[in-house]
């Protein structure tokens, strides 16, 4: 079996801060790197093979080539030559934006391709990092609307303390943001 090994795509942005670098053990100069792309087949931000007899392809070159055998017979069948995967890491400097995504059937209806579930593994945060994930209490729709538009659904939201390890499972759908100071994976 072969193993691949992809160079990060390095995303510096407003709200980044100076963990990922460091962290990675980069000799990058790049400052508020907010997102580092580790594995990504999204159009326009692929990731590219660093080394080996793949040095230089695409991630979806290499899915596209290789097939089941790089992503499994079911994920081949179900995704295609589009791998199924984003993973990167998230260092907030700064409170980043209350974020819902849709599930597929919701994108698909807006003729975009999927939808978006999240799974983050908080790394070594700093001691007041904590971020928001789903609702703490009952609300309709119109008061969701209602708290949208007078900037207080934050009030409606749960809010978490972090701590390295902890582990946050975001299906489509439920509303979230992470906070500042947040290192994540």
């Amino acid at each position: 079996m072969e193993m691949f090994k992809f160079n990060p795509l390095l995303k510096s942005i407003l709200w980044g801060g100076e963990k990922i670098v460091p962290f990675k053990h980069l000799t990058s100069e790049q400052k508020q790197v907010g997102e580092s792309w580790e594995i990504s087949g999204v159009k326009d931000n692929e990731s590219v093979v660093s080394d080996g007899k793949y040095k230089g392809w695409t991630l979806n070159k290499l899915v596209e080539t290789l097939k089941d055998k790089i992503v499994g017979k079911e994920n081949y069948e179900r995704f295609g030559n589009e791998f199924p995967l984003l993973v990167k890491f998230i260092d907030a400097r700064e409170q980043l934006s209350i974020q819902v995504h849709p599930t597929d059937e919701q994108a698909q209806a807006q003729g975009l391709g999927r939808g978006k579930t999240e799974m983050w593994y908080v790394m070594e945060s700093d001691a007041d990092a904590s971020l928001r994930s789903g609702l703490k209490q009952q609300i309709t729709p119109e008061q969701y609307k209602e708290m949208v538009e007078n900037d207080t659904i934050t009030e409606a939201l749960s809010e978490y303390p972090v701590k390295e390890g902890d582990v946050f499972f975001l299906p489509a759908g439920r509303i979230h943001s992470i906070g500042a100071g947040c290192f994540l994976a």
